[in-house]
């Protein structure tokens, strides 16, 4: 009998076994199954990743057109000379090089394929193209090898062909231009697609994820500005100029022709290219009043300045999230020793960690004057001589400059080697308003545009 009911249980803790083993055997049945299907899921295209983005994908052009020999830069240099001696100066010639770009390409956490769609917009300029994410994560990247990378198109940067060449629905090539004049190659007059390209890059806001936002807005500050409907981004960075369009072999005739310096912020991507910036169109969106300095409190000298945006269609400052105006008050004894320094910054403050976030902004919006009032402190035993009020565009701070510095060696060795001395390589910022109060006879002089201009590409700020 005891065998019986020994015989009987051994049965059923056998049938319970085999009970949890088929359970078992199907959930590990089952997650292999998902981890498989997850992994072998299909890629996904990045039309359906980023519908409607502009820079989701570089610009895929032939290696030329009918009636032109390529369509580099110094291609249509050969024709075009004067536009293409602007164009070598500009910041979106150099867009590749720039050092604080290339330090941001070469973080870990950098998708170096889409940062690149708009510092490198064609596709002859991409050595491997990616079509595809796998589970749409943006550092999976799938590439092709493009046949057609010529690395001499590649360090154009945003070369001619980013706003001359559009692509139909078809995926066939038209070269634009603003009047379709006749030409040996085709051109097809689209002054509205020439003028909308601004908005593909400097106009696009979107998260990546936690930490990585692409956040440039400009073309959204246009819509709020007081120049809505009277003029446009390239009435300001493209001025026109009477001057024949071709070299004067071609046609001597001349027309109204948009200069093609793209002059902004006044901040070059090297230092030897501040003479160009300036000398071609650079001009501050704001207009400064003369300060006015008073003595409110025995410990305090209180001085007050206003900025008004009267000539930008944006915000000033506008762009890249960590540019900012900085405006400087600064007191001198009688011989010249500092005793006293404020400042006030106007721009956006970020949070990039843990998650991106955008805390303040307190930028100038288009028509708005803004009135900025410092106090400075005031020792009884030293007697102020000379005010000064300084006035800043700033692209790159010391401290980001020091983390730049810190990192240069995740970068290729040769930018590795500028960053390393990024001071003397990469201009942070440039002074485009000084004035100097002399307390004594209460005259205040602003210094010269050629005195800011030797400052500011000496580094001298």
């Amino acid at each position: 009998m005891k065998s019986i009911i020994k015989l009987y249980f051994l049965n059923i803790l056998i049938s319970r076994f085999r009970f949890f083993a088929i359970v078992s055997g199907l959930l590990v049945s089952s997650i292999s199954l998902y981890v498989c299907g997850r992994s072998a899921e299909d890629p996904i295209p990045l039309e359906k990743m980023f519908p409607d983005r502009a820079w989701a994908k570089p610009i895929r052009v032939p290696a030329s057109l009918p009636g032109i020999s390529g369509l580099k830069a110094e291609d249509c240099g050969r024709c075009h000379e004067d536009h293409w001696k602007e164009w070598r100066i500009s910041t979106h010639a150099n867009a590749l090089g720039d050092l604080q770009f290339q330090a941001e390409l070469s973080k870990p956490n950098s998708p170096r394929w889409l940062c690149l769609n708009c510092h490198t917009p064609l596709s002859g300029q991409r050595e491997s193209i990616a079509t595809h994410l796998e589970n749409g994560d943006v550092f999976r990247p799938i590439f092709e090898t493009n046949p057609k990378y010529d690395p001499v198109w590649e360090k154009e940067g945003v070369t001619c062909g980013t706003c001359h060449l559009k692509a139909d629905e078809q995926g066939r090539i038209t070269l634009i231009g603003p009047t379709g004049a006749a030409a040996p190659h085709p051109v097809e007059k689209n002054r509205e697609a020439l003028h909308a390209r601004c908005n593909d890059c400097h106009n696009q806001e979107y998260k990546l994820n936690a930490s990585l936002v692409c956040y440039f807005r400009t073309g959204e500050e246009y819509k709020e500005s007081v120049h809505l409907g009277k003029e446009d981004c390239v009435s300001c960075h493209m001025p026109s100029v009477s001057r024949s369009v071709v070299i004067p072999s071609f046609n001597k005739s001349k027309r109204d022709s948009h200069r093609h310096t793209f002059v902004g912020g006044g901040v070059p991507k090297t230092f030897p290219l501040f003479d160009a910036h300036w000398k071609n169109g650079y001009r501050s969106g704001l207009e400064i009043s003369r300060p006015v300095w008073s003595e409110t409190a025995q410990d305090t000298i209180r001085v007050r300045v206003e900025l008004s945006n009267r000539y930008a269609g944006h915000h000033v400052p506008t762009g890249d999230p960590e540019r900012h105006v900085l405006v400087e008050g600064i007191l001198l004894n009688e011989t010249g020793k500092e005793i006293a320094k404020i400042e006030s910054r106007i721009g956006q403050i970020w949070e990039w960690y843990p998650e991106a976030k955008l805390v303040s902004d307190n930028r100038i919006r288009s028509g708005e004057t803004r009135t900025v009032e410092l106090a400075l402190p005031k020792k009884r035993n030293e007697k102020p001589r000379y005010g000064i009020v300084r006035i800043k565009h700033v692209r790159l701070t010391k401290e980001n400059s020091q983390h730049m510095k810190k990192n240069a060696n995740l970068a290729p060795k040769p930018i590795a080697q500028k960053l390393k001395r990024i001071e003397t390589e990469y201009p942070f910022a440039n002074l485009f308003y000084e004035a100097v109060t002399d307390f004594s006879n209460e005259k205040t002089v602003l210094k010269t545009e050629g005195e800011l201009l030797h400052r500011s590409k000496n580094g001298n700020l």
